[in-house]
């Protein structure tokens, strides 16, 4: 598995507890899956073609 530095990742925002987060993709995944650090709500964020150029989200 790589280092987490080398791995694509965007920033969530989440709204439940008012944490931001880092969630990463491993590679050959379509989507970004991850959980808020204090509650563990978890959010998936699928890749699709064309995709946006914004980097960070918010989980509401």
């Amino acid at each position: 598995m790589k280092d987490h530095r080398e791995l694509p990742y965007i920033g969530i925002h989440f709204d439940c507890c008012g944490v931001y987060q880092r969630i990463y993709r491993q590679p050959g995944q379509t989507a970004y899956v991850g959980w808020c650090p204090r509650c563990l709500r978890r959010v998936r964020v699928r890749v699709g073609p064309g995709g946006v150029d914004q980097r960070i989200f918010e989980a509401r």
